[in-house]
């Protein structure tokens, strides 16, 4: 996953800018991911995904939630994926979805918590 971290030093706010795949993930670290000690956590439960110690790891966010797996990394905006339950989107709209949905491997994306951990401190 390709990734370019920006401050804006006015406000302090740390953002994020992915590749159209991983858009799910920037929106979700800008709006989460502001608290070292936020990070700090979930890098412990990556670490615990990777040596085995748990399965999956669940983390229910204001509008995304976060689901980690020992292999993947998944997040989703709960809000916007119940209105989609409802009506079904056209093909044409799968741009979208990358911005509602977003899947790495656990690897992948424990680099770029770790890099944002690095850029906010």
């Amino acid at each position: 996953m390709e990734f370019e971290f920006r401050k804006d030093f006015i406000s302090g706010q740390a953002t994020i800018k992915t590749e159209m795949d991983h858009e799910a993930f920037a929106t979700w670290l800008e709006m989460e991911g502001q608290s070292i000690d936020w990070i700090e956590v979930l890098l412990i439960e990556i670490e615990l995904l990777q040596h085995r110690k748990a399965t999956e790891y669940k983390l229910a966010g204001s509008e995304f939630d976060l689901l980690l797996t020992n292999a993947e990394a998944q997040v989703t905006n709960h809000r916007l994926m119940e209105e989609r339950e409802d009506e079904e989107l056209d093909d044409n709209l799968s741009f979208y979805n990358a911005e509602i949905e977003a899947c790495c491997g656990l690897e992948d994306f424990k680099n770029l918590i770790e890099s944002w951990l690095e850029f906010i401190s």
